[in-house]
């Protein structure tokens, strides 16, 4: 089955290249993608602390361009959930974690995806309300701060099994993952401004 699922990613991805036909464009990473001294990062947590497995996690091409008439695919990104992260409480998400990360094969401005690296997202404070952090592993990248909005379900609502998926809404992709065991997190990736 893994075979079978293989072939059809590396002919949707090689044929269309091999065509010669032109990607999208995907544009330039924002200047309005700037450092935030007051949003603290927590610890990038190790590979193995990340669900890979089909069923819990998203891959798919994000869309580029100005939904919905003028858009068309673009890179291929795989978001993959904490494993952990079912099984925390309110308080412990809200002292400040990494729920997922992102992995694209190309530049992506909104989630902070400058391509062909790692995108940690974490849902912290600041001030009083909770905020989405899009951490890309690019050299030279900063922070993208983002809004978040938490999803409230009922303590154990998870059972224990953290999920993340790439959503669509009316115009564009959002991120959608489990943040705590009774909540998920459900965020645009588009720059908050300063407050």
């Amino acid at each position: 089955m893994l075979k079978h699922r293989l072939s059809i990613v590396l002919t949707c991805v090689v044929i269309p290249a091999c065509a010669g036909g032109a990607g999208p464009t995907t544009g330039t990473m924002s200047p309005m993608v700037v450092s935030r001294g007051e949003v603290s990062f927590p610890a990038i947590p190790p590979a193995s602390e990340f669900d890979t497995a089909a069923e819990r996690s998203d891959f798919r091409r994000l869309m580029v361009g100005d939904c919905p008439d003028h858009c068309s695919p673009g890179p291929l990104a795989w978001i993959h959930p904490r494993i952990r992260a079912a099984s925390w409480s309110a308080a412990h998400r809200d002292s400040g974690e990494v729920i997922a990360r992102i992995i694209s094969e190309g530049p992506y401005p909104k989630f902070n995806i400058h391509g062909r690296d790692t995108v940690y997202w974490a849902v912290v404070k600041r001030g009083d309300s909770l905020v989405s952090v899009f951490r890309s592993t690019a050299r030279g990248a900063t922070d993208l701060v983002s809004n978040v909005e938490v999803i409230h379900h009922g303590e154990g609502f998870f059972r224990g099994i953290a999920v993340a998926r790439f959503l669509w809404s009316d115009r564009d992709d959002l991120t959608w993952g489990t943040c705590d065991g009774g909540a998920c997190c459900k965020s645009a990736g588009k720059l908050l401004p300063l407050r």
